[in-house]
């Protein structure tokens, strides 16, 4: 598997795992189920939770883009990120393995997402509802900022690359989202099941997930911050 790949798919695992992570996830499965509840039909029910999705997806490429202007505004700084970014990447991964296995805690806390705020922009149509996802995008809790800032973004900026793995970890935290309202829209009991399988298997997915990133930067910082491995 070429680096290009898994970058890529690194990005798109990142955002599932965002998903499911338990602030993001309760918030998601909130959202979700207030705008398939409160529509007329299965269609229009359709069309928010799509609407809500490209929201979270824009989201995410809009940070990406900002991200992207800055540095080819600034080509020096774009260079140093990209040769500093290289030595950083070990220690900053095994930090984020180290939140996901619950080895650390991180007193962050961005959140702009509640039940209120999730009303007022869904009874606002498809816009309000695109707007409702760019939003609740926006709110960072410990794991999440932690996968985000500490694990995405310097594997982008050491990629050099940066548009197109943020937009897909944009998708990643949107699909397990999108699955979940369509599920509901068709069937409750079958969405009720689906979120409490998505419970139960969430602490193993993240401990898995800590542990391989916690694997890859020991391996990262003994090669490249330490240099004791070829």
């Amino acid at each position: 598997m070429t680096p290009e790949l898994t970058l890529y798919g690194g990005a798109l695992w990142l955002g599932l795992l965002t998903a499911v992570s338990p602030c993001p996830l309760a918030t998601n499965l909130a959202a979700t189920a207030y705008l398939a509840r409160r529509v007329e039909s299965r269609r229009r029910a359709i069309a928010g939770t799509l609407a809500y999705t490209l929201g979270r997806i824009g989201a995410y490429a809009a940070i990406a883009g900002l991200l992207a202007l800055g540095l080819a505004s600034a080509p020096a700084i774009s260079q140093g990120l990209q040769r500093w970014m290289t030595p950083l990447l070990g220690p900053l991964l095994i930090l984020t393995g180290m939140l996901l296995l619950g080895l650390l805690s991180l007193p962050i806390s961005m959140s702009f997402s509640s039940q209120a705020s999730a009303e007022k922009w869904a009874s606002r149509g498809l816009l309000g509802e695109l707007i409702l996802g760019f939003v609740f995008a926006l709110s960072f809790c410990p794991v999440s900022a932690a996968l985000f800032f500490g694990s995405l973004i310097p594997l982008a900026l050491g990629s050099g690359n940066i548009l197109l793995p943020v937009t897909l970890y944009g998708i990643g935290t949107a699909v397990p989202v999108a699955v979940f309202a369509l599920v509901m829209i068709f069937s409750t009991r079958a969405a009720s099941n689906l979120a409490g399988g998505i419970t139960r298997a969430q602490p193993w997915i993240l401990k898995i997930t800590g542990g391989l990133l916690l694997l890859a930067g020991l391996y990262l910082t003994a090669r490249d911050t330490l240099v004791i491995l070829p």
